[in-house]
């Protein structure tokens, strides 16, 4: 298959697959605990349901949007974890629980009540997670009490099924030493698992535990009291997992790119700006260049200033960038090329964001 015109994304099935063999023996084989991948980055229904194949027991989404791309695909096991609002977009998740299990979180007696009308209204039964706060700061009800109480309500609303509880504890991803980064996942999901067993001892039934992303997979696969981890993105095994959240990944995804000016022979101008990119919150980096001091990005264009002189690198040569965070740069194609030993072989068509 003859490569496309740069920029564009390109997959290592090869480097891929030991990346998801990594995910799939610490969290099914040794932790014992079911996959459902967040696909946020991977956005692929293709590669989502090769994810299936290889152990998954169905994914996680951000919105309603992407779940229905991975129901049209034929998997039946969803969660959108986050809040569904809106008449629209409730209506839409409803819809979707015809043919599938399609759940979302909930942290709100408020926001659980419209779904529960928009359920009811359809004759059908909608499943949540009620959402707990274990330290990230951003959605979710306090542990313990408040969450036993929270969870007692949505059992008796109409319309609704709380399977179970849902947390990310998001803030421990960036901690450098692995004792350190360690005990505090532990200690974050220790507040979820304890919750549970709350709920529980109050009578509740809580089916679902699920937590742990690529940044604390190896430890959150291995504490008790978990029943699945929302680990995905990591298969693409960007700067950001690998440098920042300290996880033992390879570099499948770099972006493609060509070099179109060299007007000194310590700057190399490529066709990779901000708008293929996605360089917040981690800039690609270029590979397999002489040691650079600045990377600069504009709409179209890619800067790069090396230390020292150079003239080795000519227009019109190739060049890849090391993705620096795929959920900020996956969603900004529409198609990602793959392949093995440098040649492509297959496209995975990515729908376009919500």
């Amino acid at each position: 298959m003859t490569p496309p015109a740069t920029p564009y994304l390109l997959l290592d099935l090869d480097v891929f697959e030991r990346n998801v063999e990594r995910l799939v023996q610490a969290i099914v084989r040794d932790g014992g605990k079911q996959w459902r991948p967040h696909v946020k980055a991977i956005r692929s229904p293709a590669l989502a349901l090769r994810l299936l194949k290889a152990g998954a027991t169905g994914v996680t989404c951000s919105n309603v949007e992407d779940a229905a791309h991975m129901v049209a695909a034929g998997i039946g096991d969803v969660l959108i974890a986050t809040q569904v609002t809106g008449e629209a977009r409730q209506q839409a998740l409803v819809a979707l629980n015809r043919g599938a299990r399609v759940m979302c979180t909930t942290d709100s007696l408020h926001h659980a009540r419209s779904l529960g009308r928009a359920a009811a209204a359809a004759g059908v039964v909608l499943p949540v997670l009620l959402e707990v706060d274990v330290g990230l700061a951003r959605a979710g009800v306090a542990p313990g009490g408040a969450a036993v109480e929270m969870l007692r309500s949505l059992q008796s609303l109409p319309g609704l099924r709380c399977d179970g509880l849902m947390a990310w504890e998001g803030h421990t991803t960036r901690i450098a030493d692995p004792r350190a980064k360690e005990a505090a996942i532990r200690e974050a999901v220790g507040r979820l698992t304890e919750t549970a067993a709350q709920c529980r001892a109050a009578g509740l039934a809580v089916a679902i535990v699920s937590c742990g992303g690529t940044g604390t997979y190896t430890v959150t696969s291995r504490i008790e009291g978990v029943t699945e981890l929302e680990a995905g993105g990591g298969v693409f095994g960007d700067l950001r997992y690998r440098n920042e959240f300290h996880m033992p990944l390879e570099m499948a995804l770099t972006l493609c790119t060509t070099v179109i000016s060299r007007p000194t022979s310590r700057r190399i101008v490529c066709d990779a700006g901000w708008k293929v990119t996605g360089y917040y919150p981690t800039p690609s980096e270029p590979i397999g260049v002489p040691a650079f001091k600045s990377l600069s990005y504009s709409a179209e264009h890619l800067t790069i200033e090396l230390v020292a002189d150079d003239d080795t690198i000519a227009p019109g040569s190739g060049l890849s960038l090391a993705v620096g965070y795929s959920d900020a740069t996956v969603f900004l194609h529409r198609r990602m090329y793959a392949g093995r030993s440098g040649r492509v072989l297959e496209v995975f068509e990515l729908p376009a964001p919500a």
